[in-house]
Protein backbone atom coordinates (compact mmCIF):
# COMPACT_ATOMS: atom_id res chain seq x y z
CA UNK A 1 0.00 0.00 0.00
CA UNK A 2 1.41 3.37 -0.99
CA UNK A 3 0.53 6.19 1.36
CA UNK A 4 -0.79 9.36 -0.25
CA UNK A 5 -1.03 12.65 1.55
CA UNK A 6 -4.78 13.10 1.51
CA UNK A 7 -7.49 14.16 3.88
CA UNK A 8 -9.70 11.48 5.31
CA UNK A 9 -12.56 10.82 2.91
CA UNK A 10 -14.75 9.83 5.88
CA UNK A 11 -14.33 13.20 7.59
CA UNK A 12 -14.73 15.07 4.31
CA UNK A 13 -17.98 13.18 3.73
CA UNK A 14 -19.38 14.03 7.15
CA UNK A 15 -18.28 17.66 6.81
CA UNK A 16 -20.11 17.85 3.49
CA UNK A 17 -23.12 16.28 5.17
CA UNK A 18 -23.08 18.93 7.91
CA UNK A 19 -22.81 21.66 5.29
CA UNK A 20 -25.85 20.21 3.51
CA UNK A 21 -27.79 20.07 6.80
CA UNK A 22 -27.04 23.74 7.48
CA UNK A 23 -28.01 24.77 3.93
CA UNK A 24 -31.26 22.76 3.79
CA UNK A 25 -32.34 23.68 7.33
CA UNK A 26 -31.61 27.36 6.78
CA UNK A 27 -33.61 27.33 3.52
CA UNK A 28 -36.59 25.54 5.10
CA UNK A 29 -36.59 27.94 8.07
CA UNK A 30 -36.83 30.88 5.70
CA UNK A 31 -39.46 29.25 3.47
CA UNK A 32 -41.79 28.21 6.28
CA UNK A 33 -41.61 31.64 7.88
CA UNK A 34 -42.16 33.65 4.69
CA UNK A 35 -38.71 35.27 4.56
CA UNK A 36 -38.27 37.37 1.41
CA UNK A 37 -35.63 36.30 -1.10
CA UNK A 38 -33.31 39.25 -0.56
CA UNK A 39 -33.33 38.67 3.22
CA UNK A 40 -32.80 34.96 2.62
CA UNK A 41 -29.59 35.70 0.72
CA UNK A 42 -28.13 37.64 3.64
CA UNK A 43 -29.27 35.03 6.16
CA UNK A 44 -27.67 32.35 3.97
CA UNK A 45 -24.44 34.37 3.91
CA UNK A 46 -24.38 34.42 7.71
CA UNK A 47 -25.11 30.69 7.69
CA UNK A 48 -22.19 29.93 5.35
CA UNK A 49 -19.78 32.11 7.29
CA UNK A 50 -20.78 30.61 10.63
CA UNK A 51 -20.51 27.04 9.34
CA UNK A 52 -16.99 27.70 8.06
CA UNK A 53 -15.92 29.03 11.46
CA UNK A 54 -17.73 26.22 13.26
CA UNK A 55 -15.99 23.53 11.19
CA UNK A 56 -12.55 25.12 11.70
CA UNK A 57 -13.18 25.24 15.44
CA UNK A 58 -14.29 21.60 15.54
CA UNK A 59 -11.15 20.54 13.65
CA UNK A 60 -8.94 22.49 16.03
CA UNK A 61 -10.65 21.25 19.19
CA UNK A 62 -10.60 17.64 18.04
CA UNK A 63 -6.89 17.78 17.18
CA UNK A 64 -6.17 19.30 20.58
CA UNK A 65 -8.22 16.56 22.25
CA UNK A 66 -10.35 19.09 24.12
CA UNK A 67 -13.74 17.74 23.08
CA UNK A 68 -15.56 15.79 25.81
CA UNK A 69 -14.73 12.08 25.61
CA UNK A 70 -12.48 13.16 22.74
CA UNK A 71 -11.61 9.63 21.76
CA UNK A 72 -15.29 8.74 21.29
CA UNK A 73 -16.26 11.94 19.48
CA UNK A 74 -16.21 11.29 15.74
CA UNK A 75 -17.43 13.40 12.84
CA UNK A 76 -20.35 11.02 12.45
CA UNK A 77 -21.52 11.67 16.00
CA UNK A 78 -20.99 15.42 15.58
CA UNK A 79 -23.07 15.35 12.37
CA UNK A 80 -25.88 13.52 14.18
CA UNK A 81 -25.94 16.08 17.01
CA UNK A 82 -25.96 18.98 14.52
CA UNK A 83 -28.90 17.37 12.70
CA UNK A 84 -30.74 16.80 15.98
CA UNK A 85 -30.25 20.43 17.06
CA UNK A 86 -31.54 21.69 13.74
CA UNK A 87 -34.62 19.45 14.01
CA UNK A 88 -35.32 20.77 17.51
CA UNK A 89 -34.81 24.40 16.41
CA UNK A 90 -37.04 23.90 13.37
CA UNK A 91 -39.74 22.38 15.59
CA UNK A 92 -39.49 25.38 17.93
CA UNK A 93 -39.91 27.74 14.99
CA UNK A 94 -43.06 25.98 13.76
CA UNK A 95 -44.92 25.08 16.93
CA UNK A 96 -43.61 26.79 20.07
CA UNK A 97 -45.48 29.87 21.35
CA UNK A 98 -43.44 33.05 21.77
CA UNK A 99 -41.11 32.88 24.79
CA UNK A 100 -41.85 29.17 25.33
CA UNK A 101 -39.41 27.42 23.02
CA UNK A 102 -37.15 25.29 25.29
CA UNK A 103 -33.82 26.45 23.86
CA UNK A 104 -32.25 25.19 27.08
CA UNK A 105 -32.15 21.79 25.34
CA UNK A 106 -29.68 22.94 22.67
CA UNK A 107 -26.61 23.31 24.95
CA UNK A 108 -27.58 20.19 26.93
CA UNK A 109 -27.62 18.10 23.75
CA UNK A 110 -24.55 19.80 22.26
CA UNK A 111 -22.55 19.10 25.42
CA UNK A 112 -22.51 15.39 24.53
CA UNK A 113 -19.93 16.03 21.79
CA UNK A 114 -18.72 19.63 22.25
CA UNK A 115 -16.90 21.58 24.93
CA UNK A 116 -18.33 24.72 26.55
CA UNK A 117 -17.10 27.15 23.90
CA UNK A 118 -18.61 25.34 20.90
CA UNK A 119 -21.77 24.54 22.86
CA UNK A 120 -22.34 28.22 23.66
CA UNK A 121 -21.45 29.27 20.13
CA UNK A 122 -23.83 26.80 18.50
CA UNK A 123 -26.63 27.65 20.94
CA UNK A 124 -26.31 31.37 20.28
CA UNK A 125 -26.23 30.72 16.54
CA UNK A 126 -29.56 28.86 16.63
CA UNK A 127 -31.10 31.70 18.62
CA UNK A 128 -29.80 34.29 16.13
CA UNK A 129 -31.03 32.34 13.08
CA UNK A 130 -34.43 31.86 14.70
CA UNK A 131 -34.57 35.56 15.58
CA UNK A 132 -33.79 36.58 11.99
CA UNK A 133 -36.31 34.20 10.45
CA UNK A 134 -39.13 34.75 12.97
CA UNK A 135 -38.49 38.45 13.74
CA UNK A 136 -37.99 38.00 17.49
CA UNK A 137 -38.06 41.17 19.58
CA UNK A 138 -35.33 42.02 22.06
CA UNK A 139 -37.08 40.36 25.02
CA UNK A 140 -37.42 37.05 23.16
CA UNK A 141 -33.77 37.12 22.13
CA UNK A 142 -32.71 37.82 25.73
CA UNK A 143 -35.02 35.08 26.98
CA UNK A 144 -33.47 32.44 24.76
CA UNK A 145 -29.91 33.65 25.37
CA UNK A 146 -30.52 33.17 29.10
CA UNK A 147 -31.74 29.64 28.40
CA UNK A 148 -28.59 28.89 26.42
CA UNK A 149 -26.40 30.17 29.27
CA UNK A 150 -28.31 28.23 31.93
CA UNK A 151 -28.41 25.10 29.80
CA UNK A 152 -24.65 25.12 29.29
CA UNK A 153 -24.06 25.22 33.04
CA UNK A 154 -26.69 22.60 33.88
CA UNK A 155 -25.40 20.26 31.17
CA UNK A 156 -22.11 19.95 33.05
CA UNK A 157 -23.88 18.96 36.26
CA UNK A 158 -26.18 16.52 34.48
CA UNK A 159 -23.27 14.68 32.85
CA UNK A 160 -21.09 14.51 35.95
CA UNK A 161 -23.68 13.61 38.59
CA UNK A 162 -25.56 10.44 39.39
CA UNK A 163 -28.62 9.46 41.46
CA UNK A 164 -30.19 12.15 43.64
CA UNK A 165 -27.77 14.85 42.40
CA UNK A 166 -28.91 14.24 38.83
CA UNK A 167 -32.51 14.56 40.01
CA UNK A 168 -31.66 17.97 41.50
CA UNK A 169 -30.23 19.00 38.14
CA UNK A 170 -33.44 17.99 36.37
CA UNK A 171 -35.42 20.08 38.86
CA UNK A 172 -33.15 23.03 38.07
CA UNK A 173 -33.68 22.49 34.34
CA UNK A 174 -37.44 22.49 34.83
CA UNK A 175 -37.35 25.53 37.12
CA UNK A 176 -34.94 27.49 34.93
CA UNK A 177 -36.95 26.89 31.77
CA UNK A 178 -40.32 27.85 33.24
CA UNK A 179 -38.95 30.79 35.23
CA UNK A 180 -37.04 32.42 32.37
CA UNK A 181 -39.93 32.11 29.93
CA UNK A 182 -42.48 33.48 32.42
CA UNK A 183 -40.29 36.42 33.46
CA UNK A 184 -39.50 37.60 29.94
CA UNK A 185 -43.09 37.09 28.82
CA UNK A 186 -44.19 39.42 31.60
CA UNK A 187 -41.44 41.96 30.82
CA UNK A 188 -42.62 42.07 27.23
CA UNK A 189 -46.40 42.21 27.76
CA UNK A 190 -46.56 43.49 31.38
CA UNK A 191 -49.33 41.00 32.09
CA UNK A 192 -49.68 37.36 33.11
CA UNK A 193 -52.38 34.70 32.76
CA UNK A 194 -53.10 31.10 33.60
CA UNK A 195 -52.29 30.08 30.02
CA UNK A 196 -48.76 31.44 30.48
CA UNK A 197 -48.18 29.08 33.43
CA UNK A 198 -49.62 26.18 31.42
CA UNK A 199 -47.23 26.90 28.54
CA UNK A 200 -44.31 27.25 30.96
CA UNK A 201 -45.17 23.95 32.67
CA UNK A 202 -45.41 22.09 29.34
CA UNK A 203 -42.12 23.64 28.22
CA UNK A 204 -40.40 22.55 31.44
CA UNK A 205 -41.72 19.00 31.17
CA UNK A 206 -40.56 18.74 27.55
CA UNK A 207 -37.08 19.94 28.55
CA UNK A 208 -36.77 17.37 31.34
CA UNK A 209 -38.17 14.46 29.30
CA UNK A 210 -35.89 15.07 26.33
CA UNK A 211 -32.88 15.55 28.61
CA UNK A 212 -33.55 12.26 30.41
CA UNK A 213 -34.37 10.42 27.19
CA UNK A 214 -31.59 11.58 24.89
CA UNK A 215 -28.47 12.54 26.84
CA UNK A 216 -27.80 9.31 28.85
CA UNK A 217 -28.82 7.16 25.89
CA UNK A 218 -26.46 9.02 23.58
CA UNK A 219 -23.58 8.81 26.07
CA UNK A 220 -24.10 5.04 26.26
CA UNK A 221 -24.19 4.78 22.47
CA UNK A 222 -20.98 6.82 22.15
CA UNK A 223 -19.08 4.57 24.54
CA UNK A 224 -20.40 1.31 23.08
CA UNK A 225 -19.68 2.41 19.52
CA UNK A 226 -16.03 2.84 20.41
CA UNK A 227 -15.74 -0.88 21.19
CA UNK A 228 -17.37 -1.59 17.84
CA UNK A 229 -14.77 0.65 16.17
CA UNK A 230 -11.92 -1.35 17.72
CA UNK A 231 -13.51 -4.58 16.51
CA UNK A 232 -13.98 -3.17 13.01
CA UNK A 233 -10.27 -2.30 12.81
CA UNK A 234 -9.38 -5.87 13.79
CA UNK A 235 -11.79 -7.53 11.35
CA UNK A 236 -9.78 -9.87 9.07
CA UNK A 237 -11.63 -8.42 6.08
CA UNK A 238 -10.76 -4.81 6.97
CA UNK A 239 -8.73 -3.22 4.17
CA UNK A 240 -5.79 -2.18 6.34
CA UNK A 241 -5.58 -5.67 7.87
CA UNK A 242 -5.44 -7.06 4.34
CA UNK A 243 -2.75 -4.51 3.40
CA UNK A 244 -0.54 -5.72 6.25
CA UNK A 245 -1.15 -9.35 5.32
CA UNK A 246 -0.32 -8.69 1.66
CA UNK A 247 2.77 -6.71 2.62
CA UNK A 248 4.21 -9.54 4.68
CA UNK A 249 2.60 -12.62 6.15
CA UNK A 250 5.37 -12.75 8.75
CA UNK A 251 4.54 -9.18 9.81
CA UNK A 252 0.84 -10.10 9.90
CA UNK A 253 1.62 -13.06 12.20
CA UNK A 254 3.65 -10.80 14.48
CA UNK A 255 0.83 -8.23 14.64
CA UNK A 256 -1.72 -10.95 15.42
CA UNK A 257 0.43 -12.38 18.21
CA UNK A 258 0.96 -8.98 19.80
CA UNK A 259 -2.76 -8.20 19.53
CA UNK A 260 -3.91 -11.46 21.13
CA UNK A 261 -1.39 -11.34 23.95
CA UNK A 262 -2.00 -7.64 24.62
CA UNK A 263 -5.72 -8.35 24.99
CA UNK A 264 -5.06 -11.18 27.47
CA UNK A 265 -2.70 -9.06 29.56
CA UNK A 266 -5.09 -6.08 29.61
CA UNK A 267 -8.02 -8.30 30.61
CA UNK A 268 -5.98 -9.80 33.45
CA UNK A 269 -5.50 -6.40 35.12
CA UNK A 270 -8.93 -4.96 34.19
CA UNK A 271 -7.82 -2.47 31.53
CA UNK A 272 -9.26 -1.59 28.11
CA UNK A 273 -8.62 -4.92 26.40
CA UNK A 274 -10.07 -3.84 23.04
CA UNK A 275 -7.77 -0.82 22.94
CA UNK A 276 -4.72 -2.94 23.79
CA UNK A 277 -5.62 -5.51 21.12
CA UNK A 278 -6.19 -2.87 18.44
CA UNK A 279 -3.04 -0.89 19.24
CA UNK A 280 -1.06 -4.13 19.48
CA UNK A 281 -2.06 -5.21 15.99
CA UNK A 282 -1.13 -1.87 14.43
CA UNK A 283 1.87 -1.14 16.65
CA UNK A 284 4.32 -1.57 13.75
CA UNK A 285 1.95 -0.11 11.15
CA UNK A 286 4.62 2.25 9.80
CA UNK A 287 6.73 -0.68 8.61
CA UNK A 288 4.65 -0.99 5.45
CA UNK A 289 5.83 2.47 4.40
CA UNK A 290 9.33 2.39 5.84
CA UNK A 291 11.23 5.12 7.62
CA UNK A 292 10.31 7.31 9.39
CA UNK A 293 8.18 4.50 10.79
CA UNK A 294 6.36 6.45 13.48
CA UNK A 295 5.49 9.38 11.21
CA UNK A 296 4.18 7.06 8.52
CA UNK A 297 2.16 5.06 11.06
CA UNK A 298 0.51 8.24 12.35
CA UNK A 299 -0.27 9.45 8.82
CA UNK A 300 -1.92 6.17 7.90
CA UNK A 301 -3.78 5.99 11.21
CA UNK A 302 -5.16 9.51 10.76
CA UNK A 303 -6.08 8.66 7.19
CA UNK A 304 -8.21 5.77 8.43
CA UNK A 305 -9.69 7.78 11.33
CA UNK A 306 -8.20 5.63 14.07
CA UNK A 307 -9.43 6.38 17.61
CA UNK A 308 -7.25 8.95 19.33
CA UNK A 309 -6.05 6.59 22.06
CA UNK A 310 -4.82 4.10 19.46
CA UNK A 311 -2.97 6.90 17.66
CA UNK A 312 -1.39 7.93 20.97
CA UNK A 313 -0.01 4.42 21.49
CA UNK A 314 1.33 4.33 17.93
CA UNK A 315 3.10 7.63 18.61
CA UNK A 316 4.81 5.95 21.56
CA UNK A 317 6.06 3.01 19.48
CA UNK A 318 9.17 1.46 20.92
CA UNK A 319 9.48 4.30 23.47
CA UNK A 320 11.63 5.96 20.79
CA UNK A 321 10.12 9.45 20.82
CA UNK A 322 7.87 9.20 23.88
CA UNK A 323 7.68 6.80 26.79
CA UNK A 324 4.39 4.89 27.19
CA UNK A 325 1.90 7.28 28.79
CA UNK A 326 -0.85 4.77 29.62
CA UNK A 327 -1.06 1.27 31.01
CA UNK A 328 -2.37 -0.05 27.68
CA UNK A 329 0.57 1.53 25.88
CA UNK A 330 2.99 -0.07 28.37
CA UNK A 331 1.38 -3.48 27.82
CA UNK A 332 1.65 -3.21 24.04
CA UNK A 333 5.28 -2.09 24.26
CA UNK A 334 6.10 -4.95 26.66
CA UNK A 335 4.32 -7.60 24.59
CA UNK A 336 5.82 -6.37 21.30
CA UNK A 337 9.32 -6.44 22.82
CA UNK A 338 8.84 -9.99 24.13
CA UNK A 339 7.31 -11.33 20.92
CA UNK A 340 10.07 -9.73 18.83
CA UNK A 341 12.75 -11.30 21.02
CA UNK A 342 11.14 -14.75 20.92
CA UNK A 343 10.67 -14.56 17.15
CA UNK A 344 14.38 -13.91 16.70
CA UNK A 345 15.03 -17.48 17.80
CA UNK A 346 13.89 -20.35 15.64
CA UNK A 347 11.26 -22.73 16.89
CA UNK A 348 13.90 -25.38 17.78
CA UNK A 349 15.71 -23.12 20.21
CA UNK A 350 12.37 -22.20 21.77
CA UNK A 351 11.22 -25.80 22.09
CA UNK A 352 12.03 -25.71 25.75
CA UNK A 353 9.62 -23.64 27.84
CA UNK A 354 12.60 -22.92 30.06
CA UNK A 355 14.37 -21.17 27.17
CA UNK A 356 11.32 -19.07 26.37
CA UNK A 357 10.79 -18.15 30.00
CA UNK A 358 14.40 -17.03 30.31
CA UNK A 359 13.98 -14.68 27.32
CA UNK A 360 10.68 -13.30 28.63
CA UNK A 361 11.92 -12.73 32.18
CA UNK A 362 15.12 -11.13 31.01
CA UNK A 363 13.35 -8.84 28.50
CA UNK A 364 10.71 -7.58 30.91
CA UNK A 365 13.18 -7.09 33.74
CA UNK A 366 15.47 -5.03 31.49
CA UNK A 367 12.62 -2.85 30.25
CA UNK A 368 11.37 -2.20 33.78
CA UNK A 369 14.83 -1.39 35.10
CA UNK A 370 15.41 1.13 32.31
CA UNK A 371 12.31 3.06 33.41
CA UNK A 372 10.30 2.65 30.21
CA UNK A 373 7.05 2.36 32.17
CA UNK A 374 7.61 5.03 34.79
CA UNK A 375 5.08 7.39 33.15
CA UNK A 376 2.47 4.75 32.34
CA UNK A 377 1.00 4.19 35.79
CA UNK A 378 1.69 0.46 35.55
CA UNK A 379 2.44 -0.92 39.02
CA UNK A 380 5.09 -3.50 39.89
CA UNK A 381 2.40 -6.01 40.77
CA UNK A 382 0.75 -5.52 37.37
CA UNK A 383 4.11 -5.98 35.64
CA UNK A 384 4.56 -9.28 37.46
CA UNK A 385 1.07 -10.44 36.41
CA UNK A 386 1.82 -9.59 32.77
CA UNK A 387 5.18 -11.36 32.97
CA UNK A 388 3.56 -14.54 34.28
CA UNK A 389 0.90 -14.48 31.55
CA UNK A 390 3.52 -14.15 28.84
CA UNK A 391 5.70 -16.83 30.42
CA UNK A 392 2.81 -19.30 30.34
CA UNK A 393 1.89 -18.62 26.69
CA UNK A 394 3.12 -20.55 23.68
CA UNK A 395 4.08 -17.39 21.80
CA UNK A 396 5.22 -19.10 18.60
CA UNK A 397 2.31 -21.54 18.63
Amino acid sequence: MKYTNRLSSIRIGYSAGMALIFAVANTLMCLFNGVLFDKYIFVAAINIYFFSLFLLLVIRKRREGTLPEFNYTTYGKITFIVLLCWIITFTFALFAPDFFAPFILIPIICSTVFDDSITNLLGLYFVIISALCLDFNIFMVLCYICMIAFGNVLAIFFKNKEGIERLYTLILIFAGTTLVSTIFYYLNYLEISTLVFVYAFIEGVISVVITVGIVPLYHKYVQESQIVRYDDLLNPEYSLVQDIRNFSFIEYQHASRVSILSRKCAEAINLNASLAACAGFYYRLGIIEGEPMIDNALKIANDYCFPSDVIQILAEYGAILNLPSSKESAIVHMVDSVVTKVELFDSDSMSSSWNQNMVIYQTINELSQKGYYDNSGLTMNQCLIIREILANEDILG
